[in-house]
């Protein structure tokens, strides 16, 4: 079989994405026949279809879920280039829910540009992972410092992980030995943040405590931490929402946790993602020497191309 010519790689994707041969003209500037046409001539190539219609809408065969999994956003990168100039869709993102929702979307909605059409998912840290590698955002946002060959982190901010408790808690964990066997609420994305917190506060000799609730977003944690039905570990951008919410630190150093940016590694950035980038790392530290900027140099170095290293543990 001959390799696809590139362009109905492209059609290809772009139809996968929207489900609508109609629609995936629009976003190529083609006419319907013409991405139908590249569309069979893909078929063809293949030896086998790649959607099946059914009322208005296209569904992908396996065949098409596998080809877009291996394609990622080769596809995608080669259009851009070929045509020379970028494309006039909307940003596409993937984020950690906390971070997505306290820091990323109020400085979306500050840009005309960036919030237009906007899609912003929340996956869970190894989802952004997986979308980014496969193309299906243009950037992703992560707490995790993983390595991968096809991927280049970069730091864009510094949250502070805080221990969270309402009026009542907050009057009795006034030092670190009244922290025995307090209920704890967690959420997904808080493994990784509470075993920090406790590792930071406490080392080796940790406390006993309990869960009493589980969710998986941060919203109902917060509501029942500030009823006193509990305590939780979580970045401190959640606490100013109006809520009765103290940060316990016991005078220790703040614990930070850095939010890295998530790309494929040498595909064209878009001008969208270096605007939003350009943002964050303004909100993170403007101009100043701080620990994100040091660490710069670092994670782009370690994130180039090499052999892969071991995850961090889940949030």
């Amino acid at each position: 079989m001959d390799f696809p010519d590139l362009p109905f790689l492209g059609t290809f994707v772009r139809v996968y994405e929207t489900g609508s041969i109609t629609t995936a003209a629009r976003r190529l500037h083609r006419t319907q026949p013409t991405v139908s046409y590249q569309l069979q001539r893909l078929e063809e190539a293949l030896g086998a279809p790649l959607f099946e219609r059914r009322s208005a809408r296209l569904f992908p065969t396996a065949l098409a879920d596998r080809l877009f999994r291996f394609l990622g956003g080769f596809a995608r990168d080669v259009h851009s280039v070929l045509s020379g100039v970028e494309e006039d869709r909307p940003l596409e993102v993937a984020a950690v829910a906390g971070f997505g929702r306290y820091v990323l979307f109020p400085v979306v909605l500050e840009s005309p540009r960036l919030r237009k059409g906007l899609t912003l998912r929340f996956p869970p840290a190894e989802g952004v992972f997986q979308r980014v590698l496969e193309g299906q955002v243009d950037v992703g946002f992560s707490y995790q410092p993983t390595v991968h060959p096809r991927l280049t982190l970069e730091p864009v901010h510094e949250e502070r992980l805080v221990l969270a408790a309402g009026p009542g808690w907050a009057r009795r964990l006034s030092a670190q030995e009244d922290f025995q066997d307090v209920p704890l609420v967690t959420y997904d994305e808080g493994d990784y943040v509470i075993g920090r917190w406790l590792g930071h506060h406490f080392g080796r000799r940790q406390p006993r405590w309990h869960s009493v609730a589980h969710f998986e977003e941060l919203e109902e944690v917060l509501e029942l931490v500030a009823r006193d039905e509990g305590v939780a570990v979580v970045p401190d951008f959640c606490l100013g929402k109006g809520r009765r919410l103290r940060a316990m630190d016991w005078g220790r150093p703040a614990l930070t946790n850095t939010i890295y940016a998530v790309q494929r590694t040498r595909a064209p950035v878009r001008p969208a993602v270096t605007e939003l980038l350009t943002r964050l790392r303004e909100l993170g530290g403007g101009g100043k020497q701080t620990p994100l900027r040091r660490g710069l140099a670092t994670v782009r170095r370690h994130s180039r191309p090499g052999k892969p290293r071991a995850k961090s543990p889940r949030r």
